[in-house]
């Protein structure tokens, strides 16, 4: 029981983990284009 509940914990923080790894370039990326719209615009 111990053994599943641990692996299920792993799962969980590698799942999140991953998410974060994928979820910050994609927003610090998001941002980036945002601000470079807005530039142009401005132009």
């Amino acid at each position: 029981m111990f053994h599943l509940s641990h692996n299920y914990e792993l799962g969980i923080i590698v799942l999140i983990l991953a998410f974060l790894v994928f979820y910050i370039p994609a927003v610090y990326a998001f941002i980036a284009i945002r601000k470079q719209q807005k530039r142009n615009q401005n132009k």
